[in-house]
Parts: C-alpha cells; structure tokens; sequence
C-alpha cells in the first residue's frame, strides 16, 4: 500500500534517500537546491497515479525529450507511480506494450530543468527509450533494454542484453550479461561489464570492458575511437585488419602489411572465442592490465 501519495517532490526525494534509494549526489542532481532547504510554494504534490492494469506487461516505454526522469525500484507500491517538480508535462500511460513515459507539452513561462521520478513495483522486465536530450537513469533490468540516444545521457545497471544506438550524447551501462549490440555514431559508449561484443564505431568513441570466453564477437571502427579491456580469464583470440588506422594491444601479436593496410594477430589463453576488428582511419586500443 502506498503512504505517500501526497507527499510533494522534494519530500518523496527526501524519503528515497532516507531508504537508500537514492544517493544523496542523485537527489542533489534532482532538486534545485541542497537537501534540507525548505520547499517553494509551488513544489505541491505531482504523483500521478493510474487506474489499475492489471495486465499490463512489466515493460518500460519511456520517450526523454529535454528532462530528466529517474526509474527506481520501489516494492512498497502496488502500481508505477510518477512525480515531477512540476504538474501536467508528463503522462505515465498503461499500454499493451508495457508502461509509457512521455513529455506531454512544455510550460513556455518556467525555465527551469523539469525532473521525474518513475517508481515501479517491480524489476522492469523489457525497456525500450528514445533519449533527445535531457538524462535517464535506469535500475537494473531483467530482460533487454533498446535505448536510442541522440543527444542527452543515459545511465543503467545490469540488463541481460542491450542494444544501443548513440547519435550524440552519453550512454553508460553496468553489467550485460548476454548479447551486447552496440552502433556509436558520434558521442560515447561506456560498458563496464559485458560478456559479448557486437559494435561499429563510426566517429565517436566506445570504451568496453568484458570477459570473453567463446563464440565470435566483432568490432568496426570507422573515423572513431574504442577502447577494449579484456578482464581477466578471457580466452581471446584476436585478428584486426587496420586501414589508414591504428592498432594497439598491451599483449603480444604479429603483424604484417604495408604502410597504409597493416593485419595483426594474437592470443589470449585458449583462444576459444574469437574477436575480428576492422579499422579504417580510426583507433582500436586492446588492454588486459
């Protein structure tokens, strides 16, 4: 059951640092001043609860466009709940595809950054976003999340697998336990933890960490920048075709070719999963320290 159905946005911010679920720096990026400082008149309360779905889908539909929305787990409710600085900007819609988030118009007289809070009941299965500036943070996912970034940034934790595409902005995820399929066209990419590799890198810059232990993995790099980290227990064997490029690795490999068209080779460990590059008038960078 839910007790705080009309407490304002800074108070419920309060209340989710008070449990932990919130760092005092996330509520710091969410309120406009430091926490403790008394409220303006105009901070009421903005929940917005929905009529009860029952059948809908433990998914996520969430459209960012110019704000920052902060996706908590919170089992204390009984359905997702939404709340922001301020009133009547943003919808929470129950849909056959899951629970919507989407900016509904823009108070033309208030300048100031709009900030939500989406609280679920539970661990979002699947998430599906379109990020056009502004920021989104994302608990861990137990499924797949689909984000599209163009311009903004976007911060998540665990999912079992992602696709991602950066045209501009910032994407920065945790742990990805399964298939990661990545496309940086201008911006940055940031995995810590992944157990697959699938990108292209046409401008911009993607910096991913994981072990590899089997299957085939690939990585292109057009007129861009990706910095691999192999952690330890990879098994990898490595072959990169560079044009017009660069290629380095703190590990041992042959190479062989020209000026302009090189080939490099090497391996780590056993060597049962198996990585390709291709690099044209880009970097690829391949450490294991």
């Amino acid at each position: 059951m839910d007790e705080h159905h009309d407490e304002s946005f800074r108070a419920q911010v309060e209340r989710l640092v008070a449990e932990g679920k919130l760092t005092p720096e996330e509520a710091a990026g969410l309120l406009e001043g430091p926490l403790g400082e008394t409220a303006p008149p105009e901070d009421r309360p903005v929940l917005r609860p929905v009529a009860d779905a029952s059948d809908t889908p433990p998914d996520l539909r969430l459209k960012v466009s110019g704000y920052s929305l902060t996706v908590l787990h919170d089992s204390a409710l009984s359905q997702p709940r939404l709340s922001a600085n301020r009133e009547g900007e943003l919808s929470l819609t129950a849909t056959p595809d899951g629970w919507q988030v989407r900016r509904i118009q823009r108070h033309s007289g208030d300048h100031s950054p709009l900030k939500a809070i989406l609280s679920v009941p539970f661990v979002p299965r699947n998430v599906a976003t379109q990020v056009e500036g502004g920021s989104l943070t994302l608990p861990d996912v137990g499924g797949e999340v689909r984000a599209e970034v163009n311009g903004g940034h976007v911060r998540m934790g665990r999912a079992a697998s992602l696709q991602a595409d950066v045209n501009g902005g910032n994407l920065n995820a945790a742990d990805i336990a399964g298939p990661a399929h990545l496309t940086v066209n201008g911006g940055n990419l940031s995995l810590e933890q992944a157990a697959s590799l699938n990108a292209s890198v046409n401008g911009g810059n993607l910096r991913w960490a994981g072990q590899l232990t089997q299957g085939d993995h690939r990585l292109e790099v057009n007129a861009g920048n990706a910095t691999l980290h192999l952690l330890p227990g990879s098994n990898v064997h490595l072959d990169a075709d560079v044009t017009v490029g660069a290629f380095k690795a703190d590990f041992p490999t042959h190479r062989s070719g020209g000026f302009l068209n090189t080939r490099h080779s090497g391996q780590l460990g056993s060597g049962d999963a198996r990585l390709s590059c291709r690099v044209a008038a880009g970097q690829i960078k391949v450490v294991t320290a």
